[in-house]
């Protein structure tokens, strides 16, 4: 008889010797591991190295399914969401004491990076019962006396799942080479080689700062305009400008690496990569912010951008303020957001900046246009253009300048050869200027021309290109004495309607019958006459021959009643018209201490006041004022003196400087 296959385990019992924790099924159609019971519980190594260190193996071992089971975590992780179990196996048998003798030691390498093993053909011990012979009988057959138990060699083969199951017990626990032993166990010849590879871990990534505004950096080239085309005059983006809630910068967090192991199992940690905290980069207008899809930088506010890139510090701030002037070198035109922008350097002629609140420390020959904000030229403003849309404009000179503060004040030291235009002027000194604006305060006019509705000089005269003229803006009366005019008639018209009304009233009444019957229903009324019944009978037919003429006289009445109410309400108006009317033109006033030199003042009409004059250059309010017509009255004249003169509207005639 043969003996029997030593490899044929699968019958023996194994729930003496192993314990099988529950995330394992060990069922007919194979060994089944429930991932999601793994993940939670975990022990897998633990599980795996008593069944291996006891008298137990796998048969049909996934070897791959089983390194990811053992050593990789995420896998598991992200396979666990996905599927319930993974099959590892054909089943669990054991691993007879006389087949692990087959195995012999590996050698481990470079500290656990390789491990090596010598392959050989291999025997087993065979154990089998030898008869021994006594005495041949008369026979001559010699009877077996008894059965002596020998040992023989026989050729064996080695079997993968035996070999992954005792190199374990020998610190070979990850990184076999399936392939390379599989060929190796085939062949059964005598090798050497490496059995087991470690897993370098996986470096890596720092975290890092990805720049999510599209504007960040300046931006010197030519800025292009919605039809496609570049503008030569302005910069795509010199100063860098964002709005509050914009992203500036949003941190690419860091990725661990991944572990890598020894073939004996250990762990290789990979280098921690670097990490970074946002809130060391933000600074003033700027704050860190966790979104849904990340951490950023964001603004706080409104303003201009700044890196420092000494600091690594980015700033949002509402204040610009630089030095390198404004020219077709250096910026271009600007359209600024922020708040506030100083500039201490020069603006180049032809320049054009346009902002909020702008302040100028040096000389300006461009354009300054602000919306609703204040500008300041502590320079010279020369040949260039002023213009705040609702705020204030300050200067130190100005000369041959446009200045306008539609809304706002103007405050000018000296001026010569300008056009200014605001709310309220005050100057120190002005030399042949246009000036134009509801109140003006000077403290020295030459050869200007002003128009106004408040002025206030201290001095004022004429200069060498020709004399001071002071034009005093007085309301067009007219639509108010047509509105009176109107309601006056109106009144005249009701009063007329309530006396012929009563005419009417009147000339019923005179009726001699009709007399009668009023006579007696007011003693009736009054109780003086006590009717019988018989009597009333008689009073309600009298009643109704005459109720014809008695509703005639009540409609008369309700008629007169209504133009009173009407003419009620239109003396109200014509009231509250007429001291409108009076108190127009209040403050229009002008006052000038001294008389230097040749001035000459008039009045003009002007239902809008200064607005007559919007749009207007330089020199067409020039020709405006100079221009005679029926809008314009002299009030006075001279070239010494003083001025003191009030708008009365009985009193524009032609008048003297008082002396």
């Amino acid at each position: 008889m043969a003996p029997p296959d030593p490899t044929d385990s699968t019958t023996d019992n194994l729930q003496e010797n192993l314990v099988i924790p529950g995330y394992v099924f060990n069922r007919p159609e194979g060994v089944f591991i429930n991932l999601p019971n793994l993940y939670l519980v975990g022990g897998f190594v633990v599980f795996i190295n008593r069944m291996f260190t006891g008298e137990s193996r796998f048969l049909g071992l996934d070897y791959e399914a089983f390194l990811k089971l053992l050593y990789d975590e995420s896998w598991l992780a992200t396979m666990q969401s996905k599927c319930v179990e993974i099959k590892i196996a054909a089943g669990i048998v054991r691993f007879l004491p006389q087949r692990r003798k087959l195995y012999k030691s590996a050698k481990i390498l470079e500290g656990g990076k390789r491990a090596e093993y010598v392959f050989e053909p291999v025997s087993i011990e065979v154990n089998y019962e030898e008869p021994v012979y006594g005495e041949p009988g008369e026979d001559g057959v010699a009877p077996i006396i008894r059965q002596e138990s020998k040992i023989r060699l026989e050729p064996a083969k080695l079997d993968f799942d035996e070999f992954v199951a005792d190199m374990w017990t020998k610190e070979v626990k990850y990184g076999i080479d399936v392939d390379a032993v599989r060929k190796a166990i085939t062949d059964g010849t005598t090798v050497r080689m490496i059995i087991a590879k470690y897993l370098e871990p996986t470096a890596g990534r720092d975290a890092e700062i990805q720049e999510v505004c599209p504007g960040l950096h300046r931006d010197n080239s030519p800025k292009i305009l919605w039809n496609g085309k570049a503008d030569l005059r302005a910069f795509k983006n010199r100063f860098p400008q964002i709005t509050a809630g914009g992203r500036l910068l949003k941190k690419v967090p860091r990725v661990l690496g991944k572990q890598g192991y020894l073939v004996t199992g250990e762990v290789i940690e990979p280098a921690i990569p670097k990490d970074l905290d946002l809130s060391a980069l933000a600074s003033i207008g700027t704050a860190v912010a966790q979104e849904k899809d990340g951490e950023y930088i964001v603004a706080t506010m409104d303003g201009f951008l700044t890196i420092d890139t000494k600091s690594n510090l980015i700033s949002v701030a509402e204040k610009i303020e630089t030095d390198a002037g404004i020219s077709m070198k250096t910026t271009g035109d600007l359209t600024l957001g922020v708040d506030e922008f100083v500039e201490h350097g020069e603006v180049q002629e032809g320049r054009v900046v346009e902002g909020k609140h702008m302040t100028f420390t040096s000389d300006v020959f461009g354009d300054l246009i602000s919306l609703g904000g204040n500008i300041c030229v502590e320079g010279n403003l020369c040949g260039g253009r002023a213009e705040s849309l609702g705020g204030n404009v300050t200067l130190g000179r100005a000369s041959r300048a446009i200045v306008h503060a539609h809304e706002g004040e103007v405050t000018v030291k000296y001026c010569e050869s300008s056009t200014i235009v605001g709310k309220i002027i005050r100057i120190e000194r002005a030399v042949n200027c246009e000036i134009v604006g509801d109140e003006v305060y000077a403290d020295a006019i030459e050869g200007c021309m002003i128009a106004a509705m408040s002025v206030k000089l201290l001095s004022a005269g004429e200069s060498r290109k020709g004399e001071t003229l002071i034009t005093m803006l007085i309301p067009d009366l007219s639509e108010f004495d047509q509105c009176i005019a109107n309601l006056q008639k109106k009144i005249n018209d009701f009063k007329s309607g309530v006396a012929s009304k009563i005419r009417e009233i009147e000339l019923v009444k005179s009726e001699p019958e009709f007399a009668k019957y009023l006579a007696l229903a007011e003693k009736i009324k009054s109780g003086a006459i006590k009717l019988t019944k018989e009597q009333a009978g008689n009073w309600q037919k009298l009643a109704s021959k005459n109720a014809k003429a008695t509703n005639q006289v009540d409609r008369l009445n309700d008629q007169i009643n209504a133009f009173g109410r009407l003419l009620k309400e239109n003396e109200e108006e014509l009231a509250y018209v007429t001291r409108d009317r009076d108190a127009t033109g209040e403050g229009i006033a002008c006052v000038i201490d001294k008389v230097v030199g040749q001035i000459t003042g008039q009045t003009m009409t002007s239902a809008n006041g200064v607005e007559v004059f919007s749009g207007m250059s330089g020199n067409d309010i020039r020709t405006s004022l100079h221009k005679v017509d029926r809008h314009k009255v002299r009030i006075f004249v001279g070239c010494e003196g003083s001025i003191n003169w009030k708008y009365k509207e009985a009193d524009l005639k032609i008048q003297a400087p008082s002396r």
